[in-house]
């Protein structure tokens, strides 16, 4: 019986140290999770924090490029303004030149200004009648001297006008291409971002989140790989003549094969918006069309799906050399840094875009000095 109760006691002694020890086991693990649950909510609101930053990085370089395409839709709105000016004074110049020319008729039937004042004095029936025609005469006169002056003052002011319209275009044209180059740099800021976004959110994913933000990341990361090698892209004619023609190299021979279908529907979709006026950003009928859009929108109808951008579509495209460039085609171009326009190839030199004056189809003459290569949809 001693034995017995001896051995309880060993027995509630060893289970007592026992619990004792799982007790002191335990408890700093309970702590250990108070602190890394601590730590992880500091270090989501840190990465919470990185991720906000780089999204205010974006908003702020789309917010450079509003104010760009602000400046670039007010001289837009000013080339409009000199345009009907300059309608106006054409009018008012064409309208006095008949006058003119009737007034100088009549006058070479009487031979001379003189002829016209004796017959008047010749048909006058008294003096005081006399008078009165002089004095119409005279007054005619005055009036057709006062249309000369008019017509001369509007033709100075029409040659000023046609200067300043020359001048909006060239700016016009400057802004076109500064707009264009800064959406270029938001793509790869966009995608360099989205990479390092999905980046600091696999911190403190769970293992199932983490993988599939891990394969997102690294797609990013090659689509902004790619755009930044796009970057590097320079026009392969870099100086012109006024023709076109470049002054360092021989002109380029551009291919006109024949189009497919899905191409010969796309270039007549996109011929129905000739003429419409550029707008940034714009890609369907709504809105307008910027170069991309007009692109886009046109294959789209043909049952071709293609990215949103230049850049973009330069990527989804196949790289041919230009003798062997088709019909519907795409034509790109570059100011210096990186692909930022398109057009469609349309065959013997032309293709149709959306630029700075609307759409239009054009010669490729002048943008050969952009030129960067041809792509072929596949």
């Amino acid at each position: 019986m001693g034995k017995r109760n001896k051995w309880r006691k060993s027995m509630v002694l060893a289970l007592a140290l026992a619990g004792g020890l799982l007790f002191n086991t335990v408890q700093p693990t309970v702590v250990h999770a108070e602190e890394t649950s601590q730590q992880m909510i500091e270090k989501k609101a840190k990465i919470d924090a990185e991720v906000q930053a780089l999204q205010d990085e974006l908003t702020k370089l789309q917010q450079e490029i509003d104010e760009k395409v602000k400046v670039f839709n007010q001289v837009q709105a000013d080339i409009k303004e000199v345009d009907a000016s300059i309608a106006e004074t054409e009018k008012r110049i064409e309208q006095r030149s008949t006058i003119l020319s009737e007034r100088m008729a009549a006058y070479q039937a009487q031979d001379n200004t003189v002829g016209i004042y004796l017959s008047v004095v010749l048909e006058a029936k008294s003096f005081a009648d006399l008078m009165d025609r002089v004095v119409a005469v005279k007054t005619l006169m005055d009036a057709d001297q006062e249309l000369v002056d008019q017509q001369e003052a509007d033709k100075a002011s029409l040659e000023q006008q046609k200067a300043t319209l020359d001048e909006k275009q060239k700016e016009l044209q400057k802004q076109f291409q500064e707009l264009q180059q800064k959406e270029s740099e938001m793509e790869v800021k966009k995608a360099e971002n989205e990479a390092k976004s999905l980046a600091l959110k696999a911190q403190i994913a769970d293992k199932q989140e983490e993988e599939r933000l891990e394969a997102e990341r690294k797609a990013a990361e090659e689509e902004a790989a790619r755009l930044r090698a796009l970057q590097a892209a320079t026009p392969v004619v870099h100086a012109t003549n006024s023709n076109g023609t470049s002054q360092d190299t021989p002109k380029i021979v551009i291919g006109s094969g024949a189009g497919t279908a899905s191409s010969g529907d796309a270039i007549s979709t996109a011929k129905q918006f000739l003429g419409r006026s550029y707008v940034w950003g714009g890609s369907n009928p709504s809105t307008g069309f910027d170069c991309s859009g007009l692109v886009q929108w046109s294959y789209n109808q043909a049952g071709v799906s293609l990215p949103r951008t230049a850049s973009q579509q330069y990527l989804a495209t196949q790289r041919i050399s230009a003798s062997e460039a088709s019909v519907g085609d795409l034509v790109f171009f570059s100011y210096g840094s990186g692909v930022a326009h398109v057009g469609i190839y349309l065959g013997n030199n032309t293709m149709i875009d959306a630029q700075n004056n609307g759409v239009v189809i054009e010669s490729l003459d002048w943008w050969n000095q952009y030129l960067v290569g041809f792509g072929r949809i596949q």
